[in-house]
């Protein structure tokens, strides 16, 4: 960190030098706003803000983070940030990434002192519930022996069969594969499915990317047009298509998941999973979008309708079943629970403490100050004193009732969203 640290001052210091030199005379690229606290109100231009070198010192620190909010530079200083876009890379990451392992290591082992035990990262409710599991048969059917037949058979064609030599070594991999994916893979690391079955999940996944396809084409005004942008339309009556797919598959998960050991044979399990929930939200709003234009309660030209039709992109999620990500994600949040807590409790802490430093020092900044077009930016021979004479906005609207106003960190909440961009 020492290290790091005298390589950022150091190239804060060069870098400051050099945007100083370039912008201190550059007149030719205005500003849109003025700069009242730079003693610019009209006409500003770079210049003004870099009018000595602790001006820039400034503006340079916040580029070297990586953070822009000023490109109006002339062509020197543009060439000076591309060198210094390369050198912030490793002004900040290096820092940050020692700092983010030491944080790790210390919130990581006092986690394992407070639960008296290490384990491995991943372990949860799942794997717990899959241990268990292991060597007991699915529960029966309470409708007999032919449905507990067709569970099985259902849930093969879905999720796919493990091969009979391989089923006796699923144990030993399944709980990792579990921890990682959320199916337990095979010793072979595949499943056995017949020809129907990798037709249908082929028929899935294209269904997928169709309807992403189609959201996306619907949302331009030319081709709904050209489809015909009224009701049952090819776009609506490829939806209905899709839904009734969609449907369809959800119903034979329900019914065949308690066969299903990857979801603990339970329904309820496999509702509340990152599946589960997927599935039902890639058509319920079809349906709950029917019943209201039923009712009367929807109209189908209105923007909650777009809304309904927007909000199917989210059936992407559905390709997980074929490339997992969220599921990974998933238990690495997991995994990474304290951390996350110790970090998110320090980030709020930066973020409000930040926030009401701002809130203190800029809520009367000039420079966040509009006054209305009969108020004068300053003092002329009609007027004594104009918008950014005056040392708060609270007296500007003193002397000009109602027509002066701080549009930047004016409150606590205004001053909570500010420090959350920058």
């Amino acid at each position: 960190l020492a290290v790091a640290g005298f390589a950022a001052a150091t190239l804060w210091f060069i870098f400051s030098g050099l945007l100083y030199l370039s912008e201190t005379g550059d007149t030719d690229n205005a500003l849109d706003d003025p700069l009242p606290a730079y003693g610019c109100t009209d006409e500003c231009t770079m210049a003004d803000r870099f009018q000595n070198f602790f001006d820039s010192l400034v503006y340079t620190g916040v580029h070297l983070t990586g953070d822009y909010p000023i490109v109006s530079y002339d062509t020197p200083s543009r060439i000076a940030c591309f060198v210094m876009i390369c050198f912030s890379v490793g002004v900040v990451s290096v820092p940050s990434s020692l700092l983010a392992a030491g944080f790790a290591q210390v919130v990581q082992s006092k986690a394992k002192r407070r639960r008296g035990e290490t384990r491995r990262a991943g372990d949860g409710y799942f794997e717990r519930e899959f241990a268990k599991l292991e060597g007991m048969p699915p529960p029966p059917s309470i409708f007999g022996p032919s449905v507990d037949e067709a569970q099985r058979a259902v849930n093969a064609f879905l999720n796919g069969d493990e091969p009979a030599t391989a089923t006796a070594k699923t144990a030993a991999v399944g709980t990792a594969a579990g921890a990682t994916t959320g199916v337990a893979a095979t010793a072979t690391g595949t499943l056995r499915r017949t020809a129907a079955s990798r037709a249908f999940r082929s028929f899935i996944f294209a269904v997928i990317i169709a309807n992403v396809i189609a959201v996306m084409a619907e949302s331009v005004p030319a081709i709904d047009k050209f489809v015909g942008n009224s009701r049952g339309n090819l776009f609506d009556c490829f939806e209905a298509l899709s839904v009734l797919t969609f449907s369809v598959e959800y119903l034979l998960r329900l019914f065949s998941v308690s066969k299903d050991k990857q979801h603990l044979y339970s329904r309820l399990f496999y509702a509340t999973t990152f599946f589960g929930i997927v599935d039902l939200v890639a058509i319920a709003p079809w349906y709950v979008q029917q019943v209201l234009e039923a009712t009367g309660y929807l109209s189908t030209d209105s923007d909650v309708a777009t809304v309904f039709r927007i909000v199917r992109v989210v059936r992407i999620l559905s390709l997980e079943r074929f490339v997992t990500a969220f599921t990974v994600l998933d238990n690495v949040f997991r995994a990474s629970q304290e951390m996350l807590a110790a970090t998110g409790l320090m980030a709020a802490l930066i973020w409000v403490g930040s926030a009401t430093c701002l809130f203190l020092f800029e809520k009367d900044n000039p420079n966040w100050r509009t006054c209305d077009d009969g108020v004068p930016a300053v003092a002329n021979h009609k007027h004594k004193l104009g918008c950014y004479d005056f040392a708060s906005t609270a007296e500007c609207n003193r002397y000009y009732p109602g027509m002066c106003h701080q549009v930047g960190f004016v409150d606590m909440p205004d001053s909570l969203y500010y420090t959350a961009v920058f």
